[in-house]
């Protein structure tokens, strides 16, 4: 098994990913797979629950993000660009 993520690794990891797209000045951090509250800040309606773990490695948790993207989408359902 590997090494425990402690918050700070998981902060690096996350403004990594997404920047400063979400806020993470309430969560309560106690292991990765362990669920935390996090804010968008473009969409700041109310706090998503989700793992660290998840976070990571998902469009982030925002669902009125995640509907933004499926809307950009082409008709085709291809995910757009040349290969």
């Amino acid at each position: 098994m590997g090494n425990p993520i402690d918050q700070q690794t998981f902060l690096a990891r996350a403004r990594a990913r997404f920047g400063d797209r979400y806020d993470y000045s309430e969560i309560v951090y106690k292991s990765f797979k362990t669920p935390i509250k996090i804010r968008c800040r473009e969409h700041p309606v109310r706090l998503i629950a989700i793992t660290p773990e998840r976070h990571l490695v998902t469009t982030g948790g925002c669902k009125y993000c995640l509907r933004q993207l499926r809307g950009q989408l082409p008709d085709d359902g291809t995910l757009g660009g040349e290969c």
